[in-house]
């Protein structure tokens, strides 16, 4: 049974990746956005994996067991908590509304989640948010309080 929706989970994602290329022409980009987010939001990834990996039914003594979906859901929250810090770290600025959500998403369904969250904010552009720029924000901050 989890052969078989792995197998179904994998057709689906080729199909719609496949789809948006052939409507998208020369334009298309697997990653679209900011390209220095792509190492970040692919090692934490790839560490949160590992991480599922080694505590799924660990079966050390004690009363620390952890199911399969407990070790899931416990990698999934640490992946969407650690891939934004990480990327601003990286590029030292703020994350935008988009870009946090599309690395969520792409934490709890790999690469599908991201490509939706894209289209969602593609279809509603006023509800992604550009960060000010910092000497802005320290203007302002002065102006009120200086």
């Amino acid at each position: 049974m989890k052969k078989s929706l792995s197998v179904v989970a994998v057709v689906a994602a080729a199909m719609v990746l496949l789809a948006q290329g052939a409507r998208a022409g020369d334009d298309f980009r697997f990653f679209p956005g900011d390209q220095r987010l792509v190492l970040p939001s692919v090692a934490v990834g790839a560490a949160t994996t590992g991480a599922y990996f080694a505590i799924r039914n660990h079966g050390g003594g004690g009363p620390h067991r952890f199911t399969q979906l407990s070790a899931w859901g416990l990698a999934t929250v640490g992946c969407m908590s650690l891939t934004p810090i990480v990327s601003g770290i990286v590029v030292q600025r703020e994350m935008t509304r988009r870009e946090v959500h599309v690395m969520m998403a792409n934490c709890v369904v790999p690469f599908v989640g991201g490509w939706l969250m894209n289209a969602y904010f593609n279809h509603h552009p006023e509800r992604d948010s550009v960060p000010p720029p910092v000497d802005a924000m320290r203007h302002h901050h002065r102006h009120h309080h200086g």
